[in-house]
């Protein structure tokens, strides 16, 4: 499953409670997209709900906490979590999805 299928956007953060959308991987701190769980479940959009991946030097004051995550690639095509920090997303409460995002792809979810 593509993230461009979960309507990625990449993302800026303003403080900690807030963030604008941004087009370019460059000037992003993190990057939203719809659960790729959920959104298998519900045969789409409707109550699949987001998640956030923050870039490590977003402050453990901006939610979701406590995972970071480095980028690699260009674009939302070809993004891909790398290390040394986590590389897979673990959900903890509600769906508890856990997978990968390589090559701008959802990989191994359960």
């Amino acid at each position: 499953m593509k993230l461009r299928e979960l309507d990625a956007k990449f993302l800026k953060r303003v403080d900690s409670h807030n963030f604008s959308y941004v087009d370019n991987m460059n000037d992003a701190d993190g990057v939203w997209f719809l659960c790729p769980k959920c959104f298998t479940y519900n045969n789409g959009k409707i109550g699949t709900h987001g998640v956030i991946c923050w870039r490590p030097h977003i402050p453990q004051d901006t939610s979701p906490t406590p995972g970071r995550w480095n980028f690699g690639g260009n674009n939302l095509d070809d993004l891909t979590f790398v290390g040394p920090n986590a590389v897979s997303i673990q959900l903890t409460g509600g769906c508890n999805a856990h997978f990968f995002v390589r090559n701008g792809s959802i990989e191994g979810l359960t």
